[in-house]
């Protein structure tokens, strides 16, 4: 059974959660309840969190999660639900992910953190791809999978294309596409002047590398300044590519977009 903790001072929420008595069927211990930061604080010290729900005032919220982003980045973050329907679909979306983290979790070749950040690339090839419907539905999952990237501010999307068609390389490269996008990570992925950089492969054979700002650090770098730097950093990358893993790529196209919900395809008027 996956354990939870709930921080709330907002009634319906409280009420919502409260209407559930059934927890272990749907494969959780009822969950600990606190009502402040103090308290989420005092809980995370004496008992264990699969998943941990927020719903406090801003401040309050903003002080929690970085609290938790500190001690315990890895813990999944679920939406608040204001009635039993919605606690049970959120609480669905957990267990999928929890389930997937804890299956994974065995395979010697992976931990906990770096299931969730599998999880998280998957996320964001479907959010490429026109595949997350909503802001809200992107806001969410990004919580669900602590992703550190700020989907409200302008980002870049960075088209790199390959020397040479997607089925020659497949033959060349003979680990296959999963281990050439391991290859892009260890060049490309990480953070840099407050960005992160996350590349990914897709079934067209098509490289995107999306640069967005992280949450809450600040850059005063303009747009321009920022393309300029991407760009530097992107050729760099792609000399690691080539001198390493004998992969020739090249820049075909930088994109600025508004933000990362401008990739929804039905974003939320």
């Amino acid at each position: 059974m996956y354990k939870l903790l709930l921080v709330s001072d907002q009634e319906d929420v409280l009420n919502a959660f409260g209407q559930i008595s059934n927890w272990e069927l749907h494969g959780f211990k009822p969950p600990h309840i606190r009502h402040d930061y103090d308290g989420a604080v005092d809980s995370l010290a004496k008992h264990h969190a699969d998943g941990i729900c927020i719903a406090v005032d801003h401040d309050e919220e903003e002080k929690i999660l970085a609290y938790l982003q500190e001690n315990y980045p890895d813990v999944s973050i679920f939406e608040a639900g204001r009635s039993e329907d919605e606690v049970l679909r959120y609480l669905s979306e957990l267990k999928i992910l929890l389930n997937r983290l804890h299956a994974d979790f065995y395979n010697e070749r992976f931990n906990t953190r770096d299931v969730l950040q599998i999880c998280r690339h998957e996320f964001f090839r479907k959010l490429l791809n026109g595949k997350v419907r909503t802001s809200e539905d992107l806001h969410r999952y990004m919580r669900l999978l602590r992703s550190r990237m700020d989907a409200d501010r302008p980002c870049l999307l960075i088209e790199i294309a390959q020397s040479a068609p997607f089925d020659k390389l497949e033959g060349r490269w003979h680990y296959g596409k999963d281990r050439l996008e391991v290859a892009l990570r260890n060049s490309f992925a990480g953070d840099k002047n407050g960005i992160h950089i996350l590349p990914t492969i897709h079934s067209d054979g098509r490289i995107l590398v999306l640069a967005c700002p992280l949450h809450g650090v600040e850059t005063e770098m303009t747009l321009e300044a920022l393309t300029v730097m991407l760009t530097n950093y992107t050729a760099e990358s792609i000399e690691h590519m080539k001198e390493f893993f004998g992969v020739e790529l090249h820049i075909v196209e930088i994109r600025v977009l508004p933000a990362l919900n401008s990739l929804c395809c039905n974003t939320d008027e």
